[in-house]
């Protein structure tokens, strides 16, 4: 009786470990490779990119919007900063590539004069998600 106890218990183990490994698997595949929204507020707010606030500093942007995207082909994170005076007017828009943990290159701004004719578009998010301040930072809203 102990050998046919021990001869079914060894499959069912074998099983249960391979269901928890290919959920641990798909777990792993599903997690966002990406920096969260806030996590790029912070990097734009950190001192690597304070040419881009004095640049915004005093204006009036009342639609913006932060994303983190990536990786891109380099493996590198990525995020991105939209800056829009109204749906379909002027726009600023600065990207981010995340380096490394410590170390993230912002480049200069790409700009227009009437968003959604003169933008680039296509499958991106680009709702209103946070605020600019006076001082150029950036306040990520809690949806």
């Amino acid at each position: 009786m102990g050998i046919a106890l021990r001869q079914r218990l060894v499959p069912t183990a074998v099983t249960a470990l391979l269901v928890v490994v290919a959920v641990l698997m798909l777990f792993d595949l599903t997690r966002s490779n990406r920096p969260s929204d806030r996590r790029c507020a912070e990097l734009w707010n950190g001192p690597a990119n304070q040419t881009n606030r004095s640049l915004v500093r005093g204006r009036s942007f009342p639609l913006a919007t932060v994303r983190g995207a990536g990786p891109n082909k380099a493996g590198e994170q990525e995020c991105a900063v939209l800056l829009r005076e109204r749906a379909d007017g002027a726009w600023l828009l600065a990207g981010a590539e995340l380096v490394s943990s410590t170390s993230v290159v912002w480049g200069p701004f790409t700009t227009g004069v009437r968003y959604g004719t003169d933008s680039p578009t296509g499958g991106v998010d680009d709702s209103p998600n946070a605020m600019l301040q006076a001082d150029g930072s950036l306040t990520v809203s809690d949806r």
